[in-house]
């Protein structure tokens, strides 16, 4: 339960995936600076990432009537502030103009990850000049040490105070992603003894860290980078695990399922939950709604 309890942190592993998943497609049109490149760069990025999130922003519009209409309160509350849907739209809502989260409330890593896509080209072009693995290990070891100096000064945990340190969480972890990249760039080949020892130590870092109740962000990044950086290499275990292509697809349909489950978990908790509905059932239609909007999000709206 208490691995359960971390799973906030998904997001901080999906932040360093994403930084070295866009590295290893992009980071090579960006050696130098070229406005047509970055042009296109964006529009791709945005064309992935947007159509499900405006889509999603309105399906949230049932919610604000269906308080209104059926609540024995009839309050809609701060969560479906307007102005809060108006800044979603432009993708800026975790940019630093809200002090709370709403509406879709998981689209803040959105916001965040769209903010980092702007500075891409930048962190790619700085990257790339990493000449040799050692300054490529360094510069990881810096963002990790940074991103812990970081966090204890906002709050307990990297789950705190999400809407002024959101964007700074993304940041560093999406530039340790890309800085992964480089080290593996300069590691080339498939190494099955390098990569199956690099999810050992990742594996022990998660448990040192809820073992011994440790803050989360004094290992578990660690772990994250030392874990991406072992199913980089294809001929480890974990490298030809998630190669399987039923997993490979529950990768593509990851950002459906993302995007769609707060708005499914809501509407679970208003119609089922604390009625007559045994709340193992409430979460098996949950779990299955969720399933089935990835689906169809996937195959319609992305």
């Amino acid at each position: 339960m208490s691995f359960v309890a971390h799973g906030y942190l998904a997001v901080d592993f999906f932040f360093q995936l994403s930084g070295y998943v866009i590295a290893l497609n992009y980071a090579d049109r960006f050696k130098a600076f070229r406005f047509g490149e970055v042009a296109e760069f964006i529009m791709l990025r945005l064309a992935r990432i947007y159509p499900l999130h405006l889509f999603m922003l309105f399906v949230f519009l049932v919610n604000p009537i269906a308080i209104s209409v059926f609540s024995t309160q009839g309050e809609i509350g701060g969560r479906y502030d307007p102005a809060y849907w108006l800044l979603s739209v432009f993708l800026v809502q975790n940019w630093g103009f809200t002090d709370r989260l709403g509406w879709n409330v998981p689209a803040w890593s959105i916001s965040t990850e769209w903010f980092a896509y702007l500075l891409f080209p930048l962190l790619a072009g700085f990257a790339m000049r990493l000449r040799c693995a050692f300054y490529s290990g360094v510069a990881v070891a810096l963002l990790l040490g940074t991103l812990m100096s970081i966090t204890s000064a906002f709050g307990p945990s990297l789950g705190s105070d999400i809407e002024h340190f959101g964007l700074l969480r993304c940041l560093i972890q999406f530039s340790i992603g890309i800085c992964l990249f480089r080290l593996r760039w300069h590691i080339p080949g498939p190494h099955r003894l390098t990569g199956n020892f690099a999810a050992l130590v990742a594996f022990i870092c998660f448990f040192v860290s809820v073992a011994f109740s440790l803050p989360d962000y004094v290992l578990m990044p660690l772990g994250f980078a030392v874990f991406i950086f072992s199913i980089t290499d294809a001929e480890s275990f974990f490298g030809r695990l998630l190669g399987n292509p039923k997993l490979e697809m529950i990768g593509l349909m990851s950002y459906a399922t993302y995007m769609s489950h707060f708005f499914i978990k809501d509407w679970v908790k208003f119609t089922l939950v604390g009625r007559t509905v045994p709340d193992e059932i409430a979460f098996f239609v949950y779990l299955l709604l969720t399933v089935f909007s990835s689906v169809l999000l996937y195959r319609w709206i992305e």
